[in-house]
């Protein structure tokens, strides 16, 4: 069950840096249609917290809340892809849909909180000066070998990683 107040409820808590930047960020915009903020806020991503709010359980949700990324205390992975992608990879997204699935990046160690930060603005890999070091956490090697076509007269050091690659396609259909 959802809770009364929605954000509200959740800022009694949690009402740190990283959730003043999520309102700061499009998931926070309620101008953004189809935003969390404009459905149930924390709630659209982590699940309804009503009982986790209660003061009966003391903040110890039962079933427990979405945590996203890695290690005892994280969600399964499966259960953190499928709130992303009930969003991002819905048809109404039109030509910002994801197609995350199938992609090469679709691997058992890699969800979509290895590499997008959504309690920051910007998001670290959708900033093109931050995107290489993120993408560098895993991608060390291609970086520091990958062509830098001068003799194309490209400004390689002006260009995002995600300028040329589309981490999102499936792998079918890279080139």
């Amino acid at each position: 069950i959802y809770t009364k107040d929605g954000t509200e409820s959740c800022l009694v808590c949690h009402s740190g840096e990283k959730m003043r930047a999520i309102a700061e960020s499009p998931h926070g915009d309620p101008d953004v249609a189809g935003s969390p903020a404009t459905v149930h806020g924390c709630e659209s991503c982590h699940g309804p917290g009503s009982i986790h709010v209660s003061r009966a359980h003391g903040g110890r949700g039962f079933p427990p809340l979405t945590q996203f990324g890695r290690g005892k205390d994280a969600s399964p992975r499966e259960e953190q892809l499928r709130s992303c992608l009930d969003c991002h990879a819905s048809e109404s997204m039109g030509e910002k849909q994801i197609t995350f699935v199938g992609s090469a990046h679709d691997r058992r160690t890699i969800n979509c909180s290895t590499c997008h930060t959504a309690h920051a603005d910007p998001d670290p890999i959708k900033d093109q000066k931050t995107q290489a070091t993120t993408c560098s956490r895993c991608h060390r090697r291609h970086l520091e070998n990958h062509p830098r076509f001068e003799d194309k007269s490209i400004d390689f050091d002006a260009l995002s990683c995600s300028t040329c690659h589309d981490v999102h396609v499936p792998a079918q259909l890279e080139e």
